[in-house]
């Protein structure tokens, strides 16, 4: 028997025999008030879970990928004037804090690459955290032309970012 296996008995041991040492309205008062934490606890506590990260992009590059707090996002396609680049998600991660560090690489295509002379670029930049209400799971991050991310808590980051995009596209 190993020794989680015993430490497992003897507690079990011991919660039963001071189940049976207690008096029957005792039993009833530690079952209540057991009930009435669980149910507390579960459905009453403000909580959140994991969260999406959503990433997309209005910058004439690629973007090879974006850490979020340390956690890995997507990567996204250049903004071709109609449809934000990227639309990529990633998670379920926990993402807390007062800030929020976004790190991402700037890549390039084929003709940047061999005409433009483009190279990659890594950028960091630490933002506030935007307030979470519930039911808000996805973490949007948008990257905007002049090379700064902006981000938002949102149920819906391709609903809640559309009007953003929209006065970046240059096509209908």
């Amino acid at each position: 028997m190993t020794v989680a296996n015993s430490l497992t008995r003897l507690m079990s041991m011991m919660a039963t025999e001071a189940w049976q040492l207690m008096p029957r309205w005792g039993r009833w008062l530690t079952g209540s008030l057991l009930v009435l934490w669980l149910g507390w606890s579960w459905l009453g506590q403000e909580r959140f879970g994991g969260a999406t990260i959503v990433v997309h992009s209005v910058i004439d590059r690629p973007i090879s990928y974006v850490y979020v707090n340390g956690k890995m996002g997507g990567n996204t396609f250049a903004f071709d004037g109609f449809n934000a680049g990227g639309g990529s998600f990633a998670g379920p991660y926990r993402i807390e804090g007062d800030t929020v560090e976004i790190k991402w690489e700037l890549a390039m295509t084929r003709k940047q690459y061999d005409e433009l002379g483009y190279r990659p670029e890594i950028h960091t930049i630490t933002l506030p955290m935007p307030k979470r209400t519930k039911g808000q799971n996805d973490f949007c991050v948008l990257f905007l032309p002049d090379n700064k991310p902006l981000v938002r808590w949102a149920n819906s980051c391709p609903v809640e970012m559309d009007s953003i995009v929209d006065t970046y596209r240059t096509r209908r």
